[in-house]
Order: C-alpha cells, then sequence, then structure tokens
C-alpha cells in the first residue's frame, strides 16, 4: 500500500496510535514462539515425530511443547493400536471389520484436526476420549 499524499500518511500515522498495546506486544512475540507453533502442528501431522520439539533445550522446557507431545504420543499409541485391532482381531470379520476400520480412520483423522487446530492456536486443548492420559511428565 502506496500513501500518495500526506493527509494519507496523518490518517495512517492516527491509526497506529490507536492500536492497543497487547495487540503490538502478541505481534512482536510470535517469532519466538513459531518454532513451537511449528512443532506443535507438524506432530500431530506426522506423530511418530512427537519427540523432536522435546530435544532443543529452548522448547523442551515449555509447557505447551510439553502438552503437545504427550497428545501426538497419545495419537501414535491410538494409531498403532487400532491398526493391531484391525490386522488380528477385525479383519476375520471381513467386510465389517473393514467398515470398523474405516469409522475408526475417520475419527483418528479428526483427532488430528483437532490436535492440530490447538497447536496452531497455541492452545492446551486435551483430545476428546485420549487427551486425559499423561505419559510424557
Amino acid at each position: 500500500m502506496e500513501l500518495e499524499n500526506k493527509e494519507e500518511v496523518k490518517v495512517a500515522a492516527e491509526e497506529t496510535k490507536n492500536v492497543p498495546e497487547e495487540t503490538v506486544a502478541k505481534t512482536t512475540d510470535a517469532p519466538s514462539s513459531a518454532p513451537k507453533l511449528s512443532f506443535s502442528v507438524i506432530g500431530y501431522i506426522l506423530p511418530f515425530l512427537f519427540f523432536l520439539p522435546l530435544l532443543d533445550e529452548k522448547t523442551k522446557r515449555d509447557p505447551m511443547v510439553k502438552f503437545h507431545a504427550n497428545q501426538q504420543l497419545l495419537l501414535l499409541i491410538l494409531i498403532g493400536g487400532v491398526y493391531l485391532l484391525h490386522s488380528t482381531v477385525l479383519a476375520v470379520l471381513s467386510s465389517f471389520g473393514y467398515f470398523v476400520m474405516q469409522l475408526l480412520s475417520v475419527g483418528i483423522i479428526i483427532l488430528i484436526a483437532i490436535g492440530a487446530y490447538n497447536a496452531q492456536r497455541g492452545k492446551m486443548n486435551e483430545l476428546p476420549y485420549v487427551g486425559q492420559f499423561r505419559i510424557l511428565k
């Protein structure tokens, strides 16, 4: 946006004066929290990478990082359990087993989307049904 005359410059200057300080502080803190959010979102998309933010000294001590790493580990365990269940018990039931597997897969995708959304927003909301368990402390 290019300001063409002095009146537009004055209006733009007045608009920036009316911005609350909390908003300015939040926008200036964004670059420092960007790696935490990136690690958190990537961990939901690829749950086997839950440990990556725990390797960095800066992010290891952050409660939000630990929370999301725990949620991602729970998702990884759930995914492994569902596939183990499918390969052993539900495979015997043929088409019904396939149907149940598809429903469970859709449920896992929904949990992944909820977790990634919460991580991207910087929230520490537990995942439905599985989020109340703590493995990483």
